[in-house]
């Protein structure tokens, strides 16, 4: 019942089996965001491709896994616990920052959902400190923080 997220194409391509792609259809392919649907991937005409049919693990399907939360510069919820228990803080969102204002990450490829980790990476650190969730950005506000100027519901920032 989540409203997906259009992916492009390309990047779709990138994580599911040429048959998966065909079986998926014509039209626009979305993400599915919801963390307890099975989905990954759907489109308009076509069949729903799993999470398991993916090539690479996603942690907002499986947070309990190892799987890169930032698909640009692998930050992982293991190693943001780590750098935690180590320093008593974290840099991951801060470098993926200014690594994306360097013009560096390449999320609407790397990323099988298409958009900037930001937002996630924000809320796994939040969570690994305790600390409620931030406010969901509002759509229409301008982002400075990655290539995507078309508002903060991509990057969160």
């Amino acid at each position: 019942g989540s409203m997906g997220k259009p992916v492009p194409r390309g990047t779709v391509a990138r994580f599911i089996s040429p048959e998966a792609l065909a079986a998926l259809g014509e039209g626009e392919p979305c993400f599915c965001p919801h963390p307890a649907c099975a989905v990954a991937y759907y489109a308009p005409l076509g069949q729903p491709v799993t999470k398991d049919q993916l090539s690479v693990g996603l942690d907002l399907k499986d947070p309990q896994g190892s799987h890169p939360i930032c698909h640009c510069f692998g930050h992982t919820r293991e190693s943001l616990a780590a750098e935690w228990a180590e320093k008593h803080s974290v840099s991951a969102v801060m470098d993926v920052m200014a690594k994306a204002r360097a013009g560096e990450c390449r999320c609407e490829e790397l990323n099988p959902q298409g958009v900037c980790c930001l937002p996630e990476l924000r809320r796994a650190v939040l969570a690994l400190q305790d600390l409620p969730p931030m406010p969901e950005a509002e759509p229409e506000d301008a982002c400075s923080t990655c290539s995507d100027t078309s508002g903060c519901s991509s990057c969160g920032g």
